[in-house]
């Protein structure tokens, strides 16, 4: 399957966003592991949260509502994770802003897709892709923005003096304090980077 494919069969946000709530109920009902139920939900509360208060920096919208892109966005995720809930409504958001077509696709259910974007032999999720209307990959981003990855590679490295919790600590409040904003200007200088070698390749 092409990169076309999986955005034709790929969910709207709203989609979803059903998709997650469904599956919560079933585990509810199935007695999943408490653990996962509680991803589940937390992710879900999270993910409307940012939707609905989720806010530009000042002149940041203008910039985005002046940039021109036929790109399309692929987004690889899961309901569960907890990077995807901070990820993906901003990502949706930003394809509105742009006017553009934004699909969703689950992992576990694309893992030849999710093979061919690990990270470093890692399924991580949310990944982000860019495709050209020929189906070509623009860029690819995730499964965390660049300052996010500090944090990442620092408890990979030394996970003994950086624990676990003080990552997880981190993490979140660096999400909490960010607002998305490195999230929409990594993927606008991707959009951007693109833009300029099509230029480059007509001159």
């Amino acid at each position: 399957m092409t990169l076309l494919d999986f955005i034709q069969k790929g969910y709207s946000f709203e989609d979803y966003l059903e998709r997650i709530e469904d599956e919560l109920e079933e585990q509810i009902e199935l007695d999943d592991p408490k653990e996962l139920v509680k991803y589940y939900a937390i992710g879900l509360q999270r993910t409307r949260r940012i939707r609905k208060t989720f806010k530009y920096n000042q002149g940041l919208e203008k910039r985005i509502k002046s940039i021109k892109t036929d790109l399309k966005f692929l987004i690889i995720s899961e309901g569960w994770c907890g990077d995807a809930s901070q990820i993906v409504p901003v990502v949706d958001i930003l394809a509105n802003t742009l006017n553009i077509e934004s699909k969703i696709v689950f992992r576990d259910e694309n893992l030849d897709l999710m093979e061919e974007y690990n990270t470093n032999g890692s399924l991580s999720i949310p990944i982000i892709i860019g495709v050209t209307p020929e189906g070509e990959e623009a860029f690819r981003f995730g499964p965390r923005p660049s300052q996010a990855m500090i944090f990442t590679n620092r408890f990979k490295q030394d996970p003994d003096k950086y624990s676990k919790d003080d990552f997880h600590e981190d993490l979140q409040r660096y999400y909490n304090e960010n607002n998305g904003q490195d999230i929409i200007l990594e993927i606008l200088d991707s959009i951007n980077e693109y833009a300029l070698n099509i230029k480059e390749q007509e001159d």
